[in-house]
């Protein structure tokens, strides 16, 4: 994603969803600190917070890829179909109750 997609995702699909008090947790990445983007989050009464760098243990996406990376190491290929597949079983492994407590642990 780049830095104008990410702030067009802001603009139309976040900014309409947020409400005062909401509070919108981004990590380190470049395209969350490109101008604007805050502005446009703040402008609803919400707040941003910025991870600490570095911060697996905040971010549940990192638990997921640990999930994901285990499971291409027990099958190593570099095939892209298989690939793909085993992203797949891994997210169908992982399934709603490791999400939910991903997020419980943040």
């Amino acid at each position: 994603m780049k830095g104008k997609d990410f702030k067009e995702f802001v603009e139309d699909d976040l900014v309409p969803k947020l409400k005062p008090g909401d509070v919108v947790v981004m990590n380190n990445l470049n395209i969350h600190s490109i101008e604007g983007i805050e502005e446009l989050i703040t402008a609803t009464g919400a707040r941003v917070e910025y991870l600490p760098p570095y911060s697996p243990g905040f971010n549940p996406i990192s638990m997921l890829w640990s999930t994901v990376k285990s499971l291409i190491r027990m099958f190593p290929t570099r095939a892209m179909e298989v690939l793909e597949k085993l992203i797949e079983v891994a997210l169908i492994m992982s399934g709603k109750d490791s999400f939910n407590n991903w997020f419980t642990k943040c």
